[in-house]
């Protein structure tokens, strides 16, 4: 086992409000260290959009400019994080042998183009 503990993968979501008909915004919020229950808004769009896949592409280009390394993923310091969940082992199994899935083309997480 290793001495040194790893940093953690930060438990960051994105979704869309619609603050008044036909504008779309998108914001990242990330869950508190303490309690799942609680989450903390990192980042919001400063215009809307006109509708929602454009909102989600340019909310899913903000979540990537906050990871340095998308393999990976965006991570915290292992002392910022509680110890996450127990996972049943056969539905854990059973995601990595799935492949994944290919983007056509250049895409923000398959969810519209990045320019």
């Amino acid at each position: 086992m290793n001495a040194k503990k790893q940093d953690v993968l930060r438990r960051i979501a994105i979704h869309v409000e619609e603050p008044r008909s036909g504008a779309f915004e998108w914001v990242l919020s990330e869950a508190d260290s303490r309690s799942a229950d609680q989450w903390e808004v990192l980042k919001r769009a400063r215009k809307a959009s006109a509708t929602y896949k454009a909102s989600m592409a340019d909310g899913l280009i903000a979540l990537q400019s906050l990871i340095e390394d998308l393999d990976t993923g965006p991570r915290a310091p292992a002392a910022l994080e509680p110890e996450p969940p127990r996972r049943q082992a056969g539905k854990r199994a059973a995601r990595a042998a799935e492949p994944p899935a290919k983007a056509a083309g250049r895409t923000a997480f398959g969810f519209g183009v990045l320019e």
